[in-house]
């Protein structure tokens, strides 16, 4: 079989709906695509969560003294620390810690395109010059 004759592989072909497109359009419109959909997600969850409720103990000075008496003054600091950190993963709080995670997605996209746009500009100067 003649190597010449052979279709082009899948590795030199660009993915499919992206033909024509630079790394810096891809990269931004992904950010685009990200940012409205964390948004859109966090505002439904903001619209369809009620407050956060939390189970509050009956005595937390008790609480907190057992635990000290377990694990110390600094698994005092590990418990009080978990029960912030977990209270971004539920009820409103979530929809705010989602919009910030897509906000910050989005940047990075737009910086990468910004990278690329860059890199794109040198390669057409340096290929200009030779």
């Amino acid at each position: 079989m003649n190597p010449d004759t052979n279709p082009p592989t899948n590795a030199t072909q660009p993915p499919a709906g992206t033909a024509g497109l630079s790394a810096e359009k891809i990269y931004f419109r992904s950010g685009v695509v990200i940012f409205v959909a964390g948004l859109a997600a966090a505002a439904l969850i903001y619209a369809f969560s009620s407050e956060q409720t939390s189970a509050p103990f009956l005595d937390p000075r008790l609480t907190e003294f057992q635990i000290e008496r377990i694990g110390g003054k600094a698994m005092v600091y590990v418990v009080r620390f978990n029960e912030w950190f977990a209270g971004f993963w539920h009820g409103r709080p979530l929809a705010f810690t989602i919009a910030v995670l897509a906000l910050l997605a989005a940047l990075f996209c737009f910086w990468m395109s910004d990278r690329s746009a860059l890199r794109a500009r040198a390669a057409g100067n340096a290929a200009r010059k030779d």
